[in-house]
């Protein structure tokens, strides 16, 4: 009986044991697949949103999130969005249950509403050094915001003097050499196309606020302090005099006037001078390779003789389509690159320019990766910017093929940025409306202080709030 019992005992405890270890086995899969899951579910929050507006950057960025994505195990979502209340969207966007981007391309001029919001850490992922050997000025002043550095300078636009080497070799120094020029001009075979010395998009505030430029303050040298704001210095009022006066030189309709219209003219032929921005260079060298410039005859000397003359002993001479593809100007553009003149010996110019810069979202949940993707699109990767997206890189030390493009840079360092004060918005739009006003001859005075004491009044209005 008792062996019975023993045995019975000892089937029990054989079963248990077995149940158990069944049970460990269990529980150590369920650990494991747990496990997983987290890990997982960790790999794909290390995934990255990206939001912009500008479809011209398409290529690089598609090109850039491969490489990151390789480099990091990690992936990139692009989303190119409308540039309609963009700030508002991202905010909107991340405080929802589905969140908004890790982080975003966005314009110096939104950068303080974007900080105000809550949308923005700093940008600590560069030492001083970093900063100092790599961006100028221009750029980290374009990307703080309340004495912090609240982006990644990544691209900017600004204007220039752009002029046809087929008609003169000077890049002027002053509009009063312009008018020089046009007085001496002579109309031959080789000047038969030209219909103006100097048009430009006289109805786009970006193209004309180059002649004031020099005379406003809009918010100090970062541009988000309202105690800095001065719209009425003396020599205001001159350049716009001046600006006025060039109605009845140049006589350019602000209605008709576009500014695609104007390029088209200057490859046509038809231009000598203009204002551009840098977006132009594009254009132009597009229709260099097209073949769709107009080349500008070489006027022969009277008496010289006209027959081709050889190579010196020892050189080739050039075929017949390597002489074709040549295009006028010593570095092979038939256009030249220079910083906007100075009105007059007195009256000094500053071109107006906008920085876009790369934002690390508050919100995000992968802040220090965002902080990495955002480095590596504004620095490792931005030497290919220009020849993937056409944007000029706020980085220093970028190569181009056609070496005047630095001079861009210059007048970038040189130039005037869009300032970041949410109350200042409204001040292009007027200030468009007045410049159009004063070419057509309305009184300077009356149409500066108009938009004077509409500013003064905004920025009176929110101090008081």
């Amino acid at each position: 009986m008792r062996h019975k019992i023993y045995r019975r005992a000892l089937a029990i405890f054989c079963v248990l044991l077995v149940f158990s270890q069944i049970v460990q086995v269990a529980a150590s899969y369920h650990r494991e697949r747990l496990l997983k899951e987290e890990g997982e579910a960790q790999e794909e929050e290390r995934g990255l949103t990206l939001w912009y507006t500008d479809e011209k950057l398409n290529a690089y960025l598609v090109e850039a999130a491969a490489e990151f994505e390789q480099q990091h195990q990690t992936e990139v979502t692009l989303q190119l969005v409308t540039a309609v209340d963009y700030i508002e969207h991202i905010n909107t966007a991340s405080i929802s249950d589905l969140g908004g981007p890790d982080l975003f391309i966005t314009s110096s001029e939104l950068l303080e509403k974007a900080r105000l919001s809550g949308l923005a850490v700093e940008n600590d992922s560069f030492s001083e050094r970093e900063l100092q050997n790599n961006f100028p000025q221009k750029a980290l002043d374009a990307a703080t915001c309340g004495g912090k550095l609240m982006a990644y300078p990544f691209y900017f636009e600004t204007c220039f003097l752009l002029y046809n080497k087929g008609y003169t070799d000077a890049a002027p120094g002053t509009i009063d050499e312009i008018l020089a020029y046009a007085d001496n001009f002579e109309g031959g075979a080789a000047t038969e196309k030209v219909e103006s010395i100097f048009k430009w998009n006289v109805a786009d505030i970006f193209y004309n606020f180059f002649f004031i430029a020099n005379y406003v303050n809009l918010g100090g040298a970062t541009g988000d302090n309202k105690a800095e704001v001065d719209l009425s210095a003396e020599e205001l009022v001159r350049c716009l005099e001046y600006y006025q006066s060039l109605n009845a030189f140049f006589a350019i309709d602000a209605d008709e006037v576009t500014t695609e219209n104007v390029l088209q003219e200057f490859i046509d032929g038809k231009i000598v001078y203009t204002i551009a921005k840098t977006d132009a260079i594009a254009r132009l060298d597009a229709a260099i390779a097209e073949g769709s410039v107009y080349q500008v005859p070489e006027e022969e000397a009277e008496g010289e003789d006209q027959t081709e003359t050889e190579a010196p002993e020892g050189e080739e001479q050039p075929t017949e389509e390597e002489t074709e593809e040549q295009q006028p100007g010593d570095n092979g553009y038939f256009y030249g690159i220079a910083q906007v003149p100075d009105l007059t010996g007195e009256l000094h110019t500053k071109g107006l320019s906008v920085t876009n810069s790369v934002v690390v979202n508050a919100y995000s949940k992968e802040r220090e990766l965002a902080k990495e993707l955002a480095r590596y699109l504004t620095y490792d990767k931005v030497d290919s910017l220009y020849t993937t997206a056409n944007k000029m890189p706020a980085k220093m030390g970028v190569s181009y093929a056609n070496e005047e493009m630095n001079l861009l840079f210059a007048q970038y360092e040189d130039s005037v940025e869009v300032p970041k004060i949410t109350d200042l918005s409204n001040y292009w739009i007027e200030m468009e409306i007045a410049f159009a006003n004063i070419w057509r001859g309305n009184d300077v005075g009356t149409e500066i202080d108009a938009v004077n004491q509409m500013v003064h009044a905004q920025l009176a209005t929110e101090k008081n709030e």
